[in-house]
C-alpha cells in the first residue's frame, strides 16, 4: 500500500469493509501454503494469518470436523485521497480477505479499524474514516468510535496526537466529540441505493429538509427540452423499472 500511494504522491486514504455471502468450501492455496475457506478466528479484533497451514491430513480432519466453513468473505479495500491540485486519482484497491462468519462483536470491529489506522500510520499513510453498511454491530462501533451517545470509560480513542478537531462553530445539531481520530460513512454503493429505491417508489416519498421529492421530479427532469442525458444521466425506462 505504501509503494502504492507513494507512486501517486498520496499521503491519505479511506477505507471500506464489507461481506458478501460465499458458496462453502476448502480449498489449498499454494501462495500461502495453508487451507482457505474455515472460518478465521480472530486476534483482537484482527484474522490471524495463515491459521490454517499445515502437512497432517490427520490436523486437516480435525479443523474439517471443528471450525466452521466460512458462509462469507469480508473483505476491506481502500481509496486514495489526492490533494486538490491532482487531477489524476489512485484506483481502489483491496487491502486484505478473508473468510468469516457473523460470531464478531463490535469491539472486534472497533479493533480492527483501530490495528488498520496504526498498521497504516507506520507506513506513512493517513486514513481518514471507514465505510461499511449499516449492520448494527458495524453502527455501534461507530457510535463508540465518535462518542455518538455512547463511550468506552476505560478507552478515549480520540485522545490521540494524531486526532484532528471538526470545527462546527454554531452547529446546533452536532452530537459528536470534536476530536475524532476518523469519521465514519455508510458506503456510497449502499446510500445511493436506497435513495433510488425511495425515488422510484410510487407510493414512498423521500424528504429533504422541508421539501419532498417523489419520481415526478425526475420526470420533470427528463421532459424539460434544455437538458439532455449528458446532464441527468437518466433514461424514461429508469423511471418504469
Amino acid at each position: 500500500m505504501k509503494n502504492y500511494l507513494k507512486s501517486f504522491g498520496v499521503q491519505h486514504a479511506y477505507c471500506a469493509e464489507d461481506c458478501t455471502g460465499v458458496i462453502r468450501r476448502i480449498k489449498y492455496d499454494t501462495n500461502t501454503n495453508s487451507f482457505i475457506g474455515f472460518s478465521t478466528p480472530l486476534r483482537d479484533g484482527v484474522p490471524i494469518p495463515c491459521r490454517f497451514k499445515t502437512n497432517s491430513l490427520a490436523e486437516l480432519k480435525i479443523w474439517m470436523e471443528t471450525y466452521e466453513k466460512a458462509p462469507l468473505l469480508n473483505a476491506h479495500c481502500v481509496q486514495a485521497i489526492p490533494s486538490a491540485n491532482q487531477t489524476v486519482a489512485p484506483s481502489s484497491f483491496v487491502l486484505s480477505g478473508y473468510g468469516t462468519s457473523s460470531k464478531y462483536s463490535s469491539l472486534d470491529i472497533l479493533r480492527r479499524w483501530i490495528f488498520i489506522y496504526k498498521k497504516s500510520l507506520e507506513q506513512d499513510v493517513r486514513i481518514i474514516g471507514f465505510s461499511t453498511d449499516a449492520d448494527n454491530k458495524y453502527l455501534r462501533g461507530m457510535r463508540l468510535m465518535s462518542g455518538f451517545y455512547a463511550n468506552m470509560p476505560n478507552f478515549n480513542p480520540h485522545v490521540d496526537s494524531s486526532a484532528f478537531s471538526i470545527r462546527t462553530g454554531d452547529w446546533s445539531r452536532y452530537y459528536f466529540r470534536p476530536e475524532q481520530l476518523f469519521v465514519f460513512m455508510q458506503d456510497p454503493t449502499h446510500l445511493v441505493t436506497k435513495l433510488r429505491n425511495r425515488l422510484l417508489s410510487a407510493t414512498a416519498e423521500l424528504q429533504i429538509g422541508d421539501t419532498n421529492i417523489t419520481i415526478e421530479h425526475l420526470q420533470q427532469i427528463l421532459d424539460d427540452s434544455e437538458l439532455t442525458k449528458l446532464d441527468h444521466g437518466l433514461t424514461q425506462t429508469d423511471l418504469t423499472l
